[in-house]
């Protein structure tokens, strides 16, 4: 007899809480049904067995319609027919619909990371200061912006700029900056320069000391000239990168 909490997909019994992830691989489209919390967990880094996030083991064309893939087309598609190396793929590559808790996880997520990138770049150009996270954070609700969870900042910042630019004024004048902190002072020079500018490149030496090509605010570059004069006594190498 079928519990309150399954369904019925061709000939296979499914929680009614599993999702269809889907990867398409040319003309041809594969689905599972899997776990959505464990397969967004997973899609993220966390090790979690495919045991646990898989509900059936079974490679599909149409999930709700309980059509199998044939395994020669998955073997072509994916050089094997194990479902174990083939999940992976799928789960990791293709499409779910998230849950309401999820979505809003990762807008948040990658709202505060716009936020970061803004502040660490950007000033008030009639001030010369930065603007504190705190307040981007209220322009951004004033300005009513819809962050997606699916696009990458790089490609969301200059929509995100255009509606902050309504509400407060934002220049985003910028310095690069190749520094090299002996290796006595690395670890809390790197601290220093992590929280006031953006490391596009590093390297740790081998006598320890770190060196890393930056970018900050134009305005920040004194501050962080004295902070990191001062915690080496001189011993710091900064150099203009035109």
């Amino acid at each position: 007899m079928m519990s309150g909490g399954d369904r019925r997909i061709g000939e296979t019994w499914l929680d009614l809480d599993a999702v269809v992830v889907s990867l398409k691989k040319g003309p041809n489209r594969f689905e599972l049904f899997v776990d959505p919390d464990l397969a967004f967990k997973y899609r993220r880094g966390e090790e979690i067995p495919l045991e646990d996030i898989l509900k059936s083991y079974i490679v599909y064309e149409d999930a709700r319609r309980g059509d199998h893939a044939s395994e020669n087309l998955f073997e072509d598609a994916f050089g094997t027919s194990e479902i174990f190396d083939i999940a992976p793929q799928i789960i990791k590559q293709g499409e779910f619909k998230l849950t309401h808790e999820q979505r809003v996880q990762l807008v948040h997520e990658k709202t505060d990371t716009i936020i970061d990138h803004i502040a660490k770049r950007a000033m008030n150009p009639q001030t010369g200061h930065p603007h504190p996270p705190d307040r981007i954070r209220q322009a951004l609700e004033e300005a009513k912006v819809q962050v997606d969870p699916f696009i990458s900042v790089d490609e969301q910042i200059p929509n995100v700029v255009k509606a902050l630019r309504v509400i407060i004024p934002i220049s985003f004048e910028s310095v690069k900056l190749q520094i090299t902190i002996p290796a006595a002072h690395s670890g809390k020079g790197y601290n220093l320069v992590s929280n006031a500018a953006v490391i596009k490149s590093e390297s740790w030496n081998l006598d320890g000391s770190w060196t890393g090509l930056v970018e900050l605010p134009a305005q920040k570059r004194q501050e962080l000239y004295d902070e990191l004069n001062r915690l080496t006594k001189g011993q710091i190498r900064i150099e203009v990168v035109r």
